[in-house]
């Protein structure tokens, strides 16, 4: 392969640039005996064969069939009335279709009818959010994120902390250097949703428009928006009480 030019279209699209010299890297990427690959409807047809049941992709992110579309709120007629009524199968065998991008198939899979039932996000009440603790994800955890959060705080700029984990995301997530400042104290240890209510409080006391006192109801809303939008990609974790 490094002898052929480097517009030659196998070479272009298919080889590696980056040279090594281990022969299983290239047996296991190149020339794996038997990888025919598998689709969508296959992966769901072994695991109905194996009594197993379909959890989650592992990059479920990266999956999302409504993400391919100019206007995810304005998808063609047909599509926006179907789609909510398909099974996941069908929509990652869509995905796929449109979008055959992904090299590997990564998926989460469990024994049928051993999921925990758990009350999602969305359907959660003001009380389940008052008493929620929130975790911070271990691999921000780090002296280095805490540093860097406080530069962005000094520095008044937004805090981009999808840099740190970019894998949920296909583009950058930014929080706003002051709002970030709420989520300081998890760095230390887990927190209840009130506490950092109290402290935005405390951070950004006055509306900046009319200068008058922020309520604890809109601190709490903005807290809890902040929340949603970080657990929505794992960079806080929400447990709520028993």
């Amino acid at each position: 392969m490094n002898a052929l030019k480097n517009e030659v279209l196998l070479k272009a699209r298919n080889w590696n640039s980056n040279p090594t010299d281990k022969d299983e890297w290239i047996f296991m990427n190149y020339l794996l005996q038997g990888d025919k690959g598998y689709t969508i409807p296959e992966v769901f047809a072994a695991l109905r064969a194996a009594d197993l049941e379909f959890v989650s992709m592992v990059g479920w992110r990266h999956w999302d069939v409504t993400d391919l579309f100019q206007d995810s709120e304005n998808l063609p007629a047909f599509l926006a009335m179907s789609l909510p009524e398909i099974s996941v199968e069908n929509r990652l065998h869509m995905f796929e279709l449109l979008h055959p991008v992904h090299r590997l198939i990564d998926f989460w899979c469990g024994h049928p009818n051993q999921a925990q039932s758990f009350v999602p996000l969305s359907e959660w009440t003001d009380s389940d959010w008052q008493a929620a603790q929130v975790y911070l994800h271990p691999q921000l955890k780090t002296p280095q994120v805490r540093e860097d959060l406080l530069n962005c705080i000094a520095s008044q700029k937004p805090f981009i902390v999808s840099s740190y984990i970019p894998l949920p995301t296909q583009v950058p997530i930014a929080i706003e250097s002051m709002l970030a400042a709420c989520l300081l104290p998890l760095w230390e240890e887990a927190q209840p949703v009130n506490s950092l209510v109290e402290l935005w409080l405390k951070l950004r006391p006055l509306h900046p428009d009319t200068l008058e006192l922020v309520s604890q109801e809109t601190a709490f809303e903005e807290v809890k928006e902040l929340l949603s939008m970080l657990e929505a990609f794992l960079y806080v974790l929400l447990e709520r009480a028993a």
